[in-house]
């Protein structure tokens, strides 16, 4: 896994060459001061440290790119709007944007980054819109993960829920 920081146009060079010689490239392009780009970027940068070490061997670029410096990339189809998140594959002939793809939800969170890379690179770990950064880095790393603590926890809160809805319908009956 190659991981590139992109603000100059020597580094675009470094990209288009890795997507030249045929490694799948999952890009971030974004604009320096654009609110949903600065919310975006802390998460990219989460899950590249979550996937960095497991998938260290295997050929793929993860890359975030400022617009400033995008205009000689290649293979980046249409950017309409910041940030934009692409898949390329085989030189440009596949290409899919993070917001068509099958993830779900599409929250633009670490997990759903993690997941979005891994359909594609064919090495599926399953997670969950309730997991935190750590518990998906716990289990990229093969740690293992108390599912009856986290059941216990779901549980609880369900019948918190049910108990202040109940609550709220009691007193709404009084009047």
């Amino acid at each position: 896994m190659h991981v590139l920081h992109i603000n100059t146009e020597q580094d675009i060079v470094k990209l288009n060459k890795y997507m030249d010689d045929g490694l799948k490239a999952f890009i971030l392009v974004f604009m320096e001061g654009c609110g949903p780009c600065n919310a975006t970027r802390p998460e990219w940068a989460k899950m590249v440290s979550a996937v960095k070490e497991k998938y260290k061997h295997n050929k793929f670029v993860v890359a975030d790119v400022n617009k400033d410096v995008m205009t000689n990339l290649k293979y980046i189809g249409n950017v309409n709007g910041f940030p934009t998140i692409k898949y390329i594959e085989d030189k440009g002939n596949i290409i899919e944007s993070y917001e068509d793809s099958s993830v779900e939800p599409k929250n633009r969170s670490v997990d759903s980054f993690i997941q979005w890379i891994e359909q594609h690179i064919n090495n599926t770990v399953v997670t969950h819109d309730h997991s935190n950064a750590q518990q998906v880095y716990n289990r990229l790393k093969g740690g293992k993960r108390s599912r009856s603590k986290s059941r216990r926890n779901r549980r609880s809160k369900s019948k918190k829920s049910r108990r202040s809805r109940s609550k709220k319908s009691r007193s709404r009956r009084r009047y």
